[in-house]
């Protein structure tokens, strides 16, 4: 039987666990009128499902070895699949959501990758009113789809992935957009139409011919 073995907390664990509840009780007078007033409820739940990562008291799952030869087990504690704030699941997850991209999402066509950013002018506009970065998003895929419909002079239906970011280097507010985009559109009778972008060049092929 496998003996248990509480698992050590991480640097960035401990440090969280030392300070965060201070820096939580002068959030509202030192940091909200940068970061904005509500965030920190935010920053609050994704901090304190970190603390617990891994942690072998707040819940295990049994795992063993279905080989009727070996029936091997041990306990594996939950995680908090935490994006960016939690190294080790943080890197799981954008293996397993690249692997679910390419298996089961993404057409087996060209696609390009775009970033997309606004004048440092109207960025503290996304700091206070999260809800634009989703209209820049619809915003993003209206001008791109316009382009290909231009472009090939028939209407198409094209597709994106697109995802914002707020950081940039030395983590200044940076809000921005990474795109994976289709390099053209389908029309209704399921034809390609590719476009190199940079060359505003069109051509046209079966969209079933190309994926197989």
């Amino acid at each position: 039987m496998p003996v248990y073995k509480p698992r050590e907390k991480n640097v960035i664990q401990e440090i969280l666990h030392d300070h965060f509840k201070s820096f939580e009780e002068n959030y509202d007078t030192q940091y909200s009128e940068k970061y904005g007033k509500y965030r920190i409820i935010r920053i609050k739940e994704a901090v304190e499902r970190f603390i617990e990562c891994g942690d072998y008291a707040k819940g295990v799952a049994i795992i063993k070895c279905t080989n009727p030869e070996c029936g091997y087990w041990f306990f594996r504690p939950f995680s908090c699949k935490s994006w960016y704030l939690c190294p080790s699941c943080n890197q799981k997850r954008l293996l397993l959501f690249s692997e679910h991209l390419s298996e089961n999402l993404l057409l087996k066509l060209p696609h390009r990758q775009f970033v997309f950013t606004l004048p440092k002018l109207l960025r503290p506009y996304c700091k206070y009113d999260r809800n634009l970065f989703e209209e820049v998003s619809k915003i993003i895929f209206s001008i791109i789809n316009e382009y290909y419909n231009g472009a090939a002079q028939i209407s198409v239906k094209t597709g994106a992935i697109i995802s914002h970011q707020t950081y940039g280097d030395m983590l200044r507010f940076n809000p921005h957009w990474h795109c994976i985009i289709l390099e053209g559109g389908i029309d209704e009778k399921d034809s390609f139409y590719h476009s190199i972008l940079t060359r505003s060049l069109f051509c046209k092929s079966k969209y079933n011919d190309i994926t197989g």
